[in-house]
């Protein structure tokens, strides 16, 4: 996994050094042989932890390296989401289920304070909005709730920057910071308010870190609560 991982890297630092002499026949070359590297690295079901773990630092890594691309992040996010799903889901799922049982059943929303695994199925059983933020702010998860509150299919808003969510004012002036901390590992809350249909709509903003099961960090959880602004009943 290793050697194959260094031959991607070695060959996509050549193509990004032929995008800019715009050596057309170079380019074309480079990306003829990078994409089977690409999809042996993902395609490839390691059995050992350090496997496991390079093939997550490589995701992020390249998650990371074209932050900018809002297509290769949808792409990378994907190749992230298919490892979670092979490696982690079904033990995260068959816990959760192990969980539930011995206390009533049910979903719990998590609470402050909390980091977590990354787990897709369980997340869209949530009926709060989730969204999971990558480094360079670009949302590479999100669950059913988020998208329908979006008006937006899943697959749309995967690689969108997280300004798209909450807004751009309340992104520079709030959020951006918050998730820096969140992806340096703290757990961070904030309660910010937004104009819907001509009523204020209060929204409690939860993150934590985001983990894979090697104990690598994927990102930023960001959980939305929504609910009614009560300060209008303080009057009088």
């Amino acid at each position: 996994m290793e050697a194959l991982i260094e031959l991607f890297w070695s060959k996509y630092n050549r193509l990004q050094a032929a995008v800019d002499m715009e050596d057309s026949a170079a380019v074309e070359a480079l990306d003829q042989a990078i994409d089977p590297l690409l999809q042996a690295i993902f395609k490839h079901q390691v059995l050992d932890p350090a496997g496991i773990q390079a093939q997550f630092r490589f995701a992020l890594d390249l998650l990371k390296e074209e932050a900018d691309d809002r297509g290769c992040v949808h792409r990378n996010g994907h190749l992230l989401q298919m490892l979670v799903e092979r490696y982690l889901a079904p033990q995260i799922s068959c816990a959760a289920a192990r969980a539930g049982g011995e206390q009533g059943g049910g979903v719990t929303i998590l609470s402050d304070g909390d980091s977590t695994f990354l787990d897709p199925a369980l997340f869209d059983r949530i009926p709060e909005r989730i969204v999971v933020v990558a480094p360079a702010y670009r949302v590479f998860y999100t669950n059913e709730t988020n998208a329908l509150r979006m008006g937006q299919p899943k697959e749309k808003l995967i690689g969108c920057h997280f300004a798209e969510v909450i807004g751009i004012q309340q992104f520079q002036r709030d959020a951006r910071g918050m998730l820096d901390r969140c992806l340096a590992g703290e757990s961070i809350s904030m309660t910010y308010a937004e104009q819907r249909d001509d009523e204020t709509v209060v929204i409690c903003c939860r993150m934590s870190p985001c983990f894979s099961d090697a104990r690598t960090q994927v990102g930023a959880l960001v959980v939305m609560q929504e609910m009614p602004d009560r300060r209008r009943h303080r009057a009088g």
